[in-house]
Parts: structure tokens; sequence; C-alpha cells
């Protein structure tokens, strides 16, 4: 039987393969912003993927065929997985809200300058109870001015928003802002705290988190494809050659930076164009910072990402990719759009780095579909090493100093 057959053998209906590859995006994306939302509406979510879950395993039709130890030990396992992998949104490992450095809304207005020219001010539309700004700045000031410089006429409000992200170099600071209400000129003195770390990774117990998830949600795939009648097979996961596998991952790294410089150019280049190129590096500026700050060594943390990298594999390219081969007909269509799906999970790194990551998934999707043929390992491994290599990399940025060299610089006064 060819590996291709293999892959479709006891494959589910297009209608279930559809509600399969729905549950477990779902069940990745969702814990990480579980922990935003107040307790109702996080009950409900967790309810309607537990029947959701349930509803495909159907643990009633084994209980009605006399197979209770089946049925109950289908149910008991799910709860496993879905508990894992949302775990973190429960408890508090992931998607913890960081406090707003200033804590206001804004929008821009124009006003009538001196001589009657028209230019365009910062208007606050509204102050965030608790935060900084709260008993400071009020609804309707208009912010002129950030310590002792205006704003530019041309755009303020992104000098406004730059001004206050980068003030103290990130770090709690007093900032003074030249302030107009009701037609009064005054200085207002905020004490804003520091710049909100976007990244997952900024707790020091984050990755046993996103072990967990990816224990959880490795599971939830388990126990779809043997409700589906299928096994490790019907992920490209064969014993057959794995020592072959081990040595094939090397070259497939060596891939995946050539797939990653090739998209890093003309990304730069649109960042340039776009104006993101600031914003951009602090993200990833963010993320580094924070895998570094959870003081693991090398080794642990190619332990954890043999876990992790190796889910993401077994999740968006072994499941997925033939789930969507299944809905949309051609292997290429199915490949690009899980790894479209693959980048829109890191879009903490910044906007211009999903393009990136589904680049980089789009290339692991195409050697595990056009090269390996259907044989997962190698690309599970490659995925893990890449992962690897780069946060020793991060590691020396950061014991180099270069890392803390990395800031957007500030805006010349106007």
């Amino acid at each position: 039987m060819s590996n291709d057959a293999q892959l479709f053998q006891n494959a589910p209906s297009r209608r279930r393969a559809l509600s399969e590859a729905a549950l477990v995006l779902v069940t990745v994306f969702v814990p990480g912003s579980l922990a935003l939302l107040d307790l109702v509406p996080r009950l409900v979510i967790t309810c309607l993927l537990a029947a959701w879950g349930l509803a495909l395993l159907r643990p009633w039709v084994d209980w009605r065929a006399g197979q209770m130890p089946r049925a109950v030990g289908a149910v008991l396992l799910f709860g496993l997985a879905l508990g894992a992998s949302m775990a973190g949104g429960w408890l508090g490992g992931e998607g913890v809200v960081p406090p707003p450095r200033l804590g206001v809304q804004h929008k821009g207005v124009s006003v009538e300058g001196d001589g009657q020219d028209v230019q365009k001010v910062v208007e606050i539309t509204r102050v965030v109870p608790g935060a900084p700004a709260d008993g400071r700045l009020e609804v309707g000031d208009r912010i002129l001015g950030v310590d002792g410089q205006m704003l530019s006429s041309s755009d303020p409000e992104e000098e406004f928003q730059e001004r206050i992200r980068t003030a103290g170099d990130g770090a709690s600071t007093e900032m003074r802002f030249i302030v107009q209400r009701k037609g009064e000129m005054s200085e207002v003195k905020v004490t804003v705290g520091p710049t909100p770390n976007a990244s997952p990774f900024k707790k020091p117990d984050a990755i046993l988190w996103l072990c967990l998830r990816a224990l959880g949600v490795s599971l939830l795939v388990g126990l779809l494809l043997w409700r589906d009648g299928q096994g490790p097979a019907q992920l490209g996961l064969v014993r057959e050659g794995l020592g072959r596998e081990i040595l094939i991952s090397v070259p497939v790294v060596v891939g995946a930076y050539a797939a990653n410089i090739a998209a890093s150019i003309p990304l730069a280049l649109l960042g340039v164009f776009l104006k993101l190129t600031d914003k951009e590096l602090m993200a990833r500026k963010e993320v580094a910072t924070g895998l570094v700050e959870m003081g693991l060594s090398v080794p642990v943390f190619a332990a954890a990402m043999v876990l992790v990298a190796g889910f993401e594999e077994l999740a968006f390219r072994g499941f997925l990719v033939p789930r969507l081969k299944l809905l949309l007909g051609n292997w290429p269509a199915a490949v690009v759009l899980s790894a479209a799906l693959f980048g829109l999970g890191h879009f903490y790194e910044g906007v211009l780095a999903v393009v990136q990551t589904a680049v980089l998934g789009a290339y692991f999707g195409f050697v595990f579909v056009f090269v390996r043929r259907f044989r997962l390992p190698s690309v599970m491994l490659a995925h893990a090493a890449f992962n690897t290599i780069n946060f020793t990399l991060m590691i020396w940025l950061q014991r180099s100093g270069v890392l803390e060299k990395i800031t957007a610089p500030r805006l010349p006064a106007p």
C-alpha cells in the first residue's frame, strides 16, 4: 500500500473531517485567550468544547453496544485531553492580561491653531479605571506634547503611541503631558508602568503550560483517530526507517533556514515600506527576551521542543493537512491553508512574523507531502532543531549584550 493510500485508510467523511479539524484548531488557539474572559464565558466555552468533542467521540454508541469500559475510557481520556489543553487558560498559565502602560483610548481631531491654521491633535476618549492615567487625565483632554516636546501635527496619534511605548526604555517612569483642558493649558505628570510584554513566554513556567497543552492536543488528536478507526500511520508516523528519518532531518533544518531567509528579505522591505519595522523589531525582542529570561538550559529547551514542535507538526501537518485535502481536493491548497492557520498562531511576534511563520509552515508541509511522501518524523525533528538553534542564538545575543541594544529609536522632536 502506498503512503498516500495508507494516509487515507478509514478516512472520515468530509463533514466529519471539517468538524474534527475545527475542534483541534479551536483547542489549539482558545486557551491562550481564555484567561482574558470572565468566569461565565470561560465555563460556556469549556462546556461547548466538551459537548463538541463528545459528539465526535460518541461514547454512547459503545455503551449501548455493551462495551462499557471502552465508552468510559473514551470519556475519561477526552476529559484528560481537554483539561490539559485548557489548564493554562483556567489556572493563569497563559493569556494573563498585562496592565496598560498609560490606560487611555484616544482619537485624532482637527482643530484651528494659531493664525486659523487647522492642525491635528490627540483627544482622550476614555480613561481605563485603575490605570496610571485614572485621576490624572480626563475624557476630552487634548494632548499637545509629551515630555516637553510638541507632537507632530501631521500624525500626532502615531507619535503619541510611540513616545508612550518607548518612554523610560520600557521601564516604569514619570511622563509629562502638555494638556489642553477646557481651553486652558497645563502640564500633567503621570507615572506610567512598564511596557506590557505580549509574549506568551513572559512567565517562568510558560514552557510547562505549553508542554501540557501539547500533550492535551496530541491526546485529542489520538482519540479522534481512534474513533475513526485510524492510527499513527494515518499521521505519517511509521517505525520503518526511523534512523533514516533522523538523518534526513538535518537537510530539512538547512532548508528551513533557507526558506526563512528567503521570506525575511521581502518582508523586511515590506516592513520599511509600511513603517512597521520598529514595532516588529520590538515584538520579536519581547519574545526573545521572554524566552531567555525563563532561565532554561539548551538541553532542557531542546527536550521541551521535541514535545511542543512535535505537537505542532502532529496537529498542523500530520492531522490537519490530510483532512484539508479531503475538503479542498488537492494537496497544495491543503498545505497552504494549514500553513496560514499555523502562522496565525504566532501573531504575538508581530504582523510580518505571521507571514514569515506561515512560509515556514508551508515549507514543512511541502516537505511532508511532496518530499518525504507523508513521513512526519523528519519534519518533527527538524522543527524542534530549528527552534532549539534559534533559542541558542538568543542566549548568545543576550550574553553578548546585543539583545539589550535592540530598541526602537525615539522619534525626533518636531
